[in-house]
């Protein structure tokens, strides 16, 4: 298929432009993360209160963005309230889909929630970090135009994100199955070595084939979704989400970067170019939280 092609160019190309720290990632893929002085997993759940907070949020943008109408009250059934159902089919390249998008554009109010979220974040992880401006929310409805798109296993560093972050994933419905499946580090190492470490092969294989994607269902496992905790991983771990077949699904994510151990330099794969630095266009907040406080 051409539209197929045309994303792995696209991938391909962005990732051509990778600086020489990226272009080496045998020598990245280490437990040096933060997350291991919390877990010696890499991936830990931390209790929270703050999936409610959020869910009211999103619920409340949902509505002033007219995507939904005001007695809505229910996300695992938004597929059911949709105003103009063409939003929930997915770009077949990005695997985002149009609520999503309008999404991207969050007022004052939910980031005056998100800023005390991080700080409430800060006292938990007991170290200071650089954060994202905003997070990003994401829906996924059942049963989509180009749903096919997934499952398609990465890790975010094989786009350019620096392996020093630490990974942020929380649900914002009461899902079954959260359609969210991550390898463990280990699992992660050995997958990406048996294609060499050669990320644009990993990719390509990624987005064509059926049978690279069902050898990563074998070796990952669920993330729950439930509204009381937050997933936090290894940025270098492989993962990917699911296509629905029943639920909705909206969850946030957002990245975090341990001061102590920054490094500069990371610019991502994308058209973007998002600047994984303090300030960095499309990157982290000025200043860390801890000055940020």
């Amino acid at each position: 298929m051409n539209i197929v092609k045309n994303v792995v160019l696209h991938y391909v190309l962005g990732l051509k432009n990778l600086n020489k720290k990226l272009n080496n990632m045998e020598n990245n893929w280490e437990k040096t993360n933060k997350i291991y002085d919390l877990s010696d997993k890499g991936h830990i759940y931390l209790d929270s209160e703050w999936n409610e907070k959020f869910r009211n949020e999103t619920l409340r943008l949902l509505k002033e963005k007219k995507i939904i109408n005001n007695d809505v009250v229910d996300l695992e059934n938004l597929h059911n309230h949709v105003i103009d159902k063409s939003l929930m089919d997915y770009d077949f390249g990005s695997g985002v889909n149009g609520i999503t998008k309008n999404l991207y554009d969050l007022d004052e109010e939910f980031l005056k929630i998100y800023k005390e979220f991080i700080k409430d974040l800060h006292e938990k992880l007991g170290f200071d970090f650089y954060f994202q401006d905003a997070p990003t929310i994401r829906v996924h409805c059942p049963n989509t135009k180009n749903q096919n798109h997934y499952p398609r296993y990465h890790s975010d560093c094989f786009y350019g994100h620096p392996p020093q972050e630490i990974n942020m994933w929380f649900s914002l419905t009461a899902n079954k199955d959260s359609g969210f499946n991550v390898l463990d580090f280990d699992n992660s190492k050995k997958w990406y070595k048996e294609v060499d470490y050669n990320t644009e092969t990993f990719i390509k294989k990624a987005i064509n084939s059926k049978e690279f994607n069902e050898t990563g269902d074998s070796l990952s496992f669920k993330v729950e979704s439930n509204l009381n905790n937050i997933f936090l991983f290894d940025s270098l771990m492989i993962h990917t989400n699911q296509p629905r077949l029943d639920d909705t699904r909206v969850s946030i994510d957002m990245r975090i970067n341990p001061v102590d151990g920054f490094v500069d330099g990371y610019v991502g794969a994308g058209r973007m170019k998002a600047e994984f630095k303090p300030g960095g266009k499309f990157g982290y907040s000025e200043k860390s939280i801890k000055n940020t406080i």
